[in-house]
């Protein structure tokens, strides 16, 4: 995608700054919409479509409904029933003409600040000016970690932005489900410091029944990291039971680290983080009675990583 005046542009959902959870030291998180996987605990929902999507925080909604006086779509009701009210806030929301509204007039109606657009289309520029400005604090580990979403989704751009980062001696992570073409991977490669990609089953029958798409070049994907800079890759699982935590996936997913020669495994613990988000954007989240495992699985489940020879980080 690109601007009248041929500037690259890709849809970004947010860029924060001064980070230091994806990656090495103090870091720009770059975060693109757009991703290929259905996740049903995904905690950030609002990445999946490549489109802007509007959130309602219902806790600072007043009912004034300013926002239904200037909707030209008539996408806004008012909530009268106290225990809906309670439930969803003042008002609801028609999603299927918020998803298809260009101008989102009732962010700016709303005075309380309920009402927010995740999603706009930045250039190189814009992006590049927010991490230039945060450099100065980036040391000798900290750098830019682009994220998603998939920010391989976004190839011309992506290659555009890591370039010049790498012009600039930023160092990169990439944080992908490597759910793309592997043209898409292979442009982007000469610039990144850290791979950060999720293996969250093994077997292709339950990936595709879990995840909505198969894991075949996401497999082939990690393989070409394996051959071409094992040393730079953490692959990671989110430990979500009943979905990815049985002994037979884990072990799966170890022994496959283990044939690329990836050094380190992070599993990560299921948490409900994701749970305002979807009500924020009016979605329903798909594991309300799902809960984080125990301390003593996550160890049994290291141990079971570990036999195969990879370290393992319990996140």
């Amino acid at each position: 995608m690109k601007t009248e005046d041929g500037k690259l542009q890709a849809m970004i959902f947010d860029v924060q700054s001064f980070s230091t959870h994806d990656g090495p030291g103090i870091r720009t998180n770059v975060f693109f919409k757009g991703c290929t996987l259905r996740c049903p605990w995904c905690a950030n929902p609002e990445s999946q479509k490549g489109t802007p999507q509007l959130l309602y925080t219902k806790m600072k909604c007043v009912g004034c409904m300013f926002c239904a006086k200037v909707c030209p779509h008539g996408a806004v009701t008012a909530v009268t029933d106290p225990e809906e009210i309670a439930k969803y806030g003042h008002v609801r929301h028609d999603r299927s003409k918020c998803d298809k509204c260009t101008t989102h007039e009732c962010v700016s109606a709303c005075f309380q600040e309920a009402l927010s657009v995740a999603g706009e289309l930045m250039t190189v520029d814009d992006v590049m000016a927010k991490i230039d400005r945060d450099s100065v604090v980036y040391g000798a580990k900290g750098g830019v970690t682009v994220s998603g979403g998939d920010p391989l989704l976004h190839p011309d751009f992506l290659e555009e932005l890591l370039r010049r980062c790498h012009e600039k001696a930023y160092s990169v992570v990439l944080e992908s489900e490597l759910c793309v073409p592997t043209e898409n991977l292979e442009r982007v490669m000469p610039y990144i410091s850290l791979y950060y990609t999720d293996c969250k089953v093994i077997d292709p029958e339950a990936h595709k029944r879990i995840m909505g798409a198969s894991n075949d070049v996401i497999l082939k994907n990690l393989r070409l990291i394996g051959e071409r800079c094992p040393e730079r890759m953490v692959l990671r699982t989110p430990i979500i039971p009943g979905y990815t935590d049985s002994d037979e996936n884990i072990d799966g997913i170890a022994k496959f680290a283990a044939e690329c020669h990836f050094p380190t495994m992070n599993i990560l613990p299921y948490h409900k983080l994701g749970v305002t988000k979807h009500e924020r954007l009016g979605s329903t989240y798909l594991l309300p009675d799902v809960q984080p495992p125990s301390d003593a699985r996550m160890r049994e489940l290291a141990d079971i990583i570990e036999s195969h020879g990879v370290k393992c980080i319990i996140n």
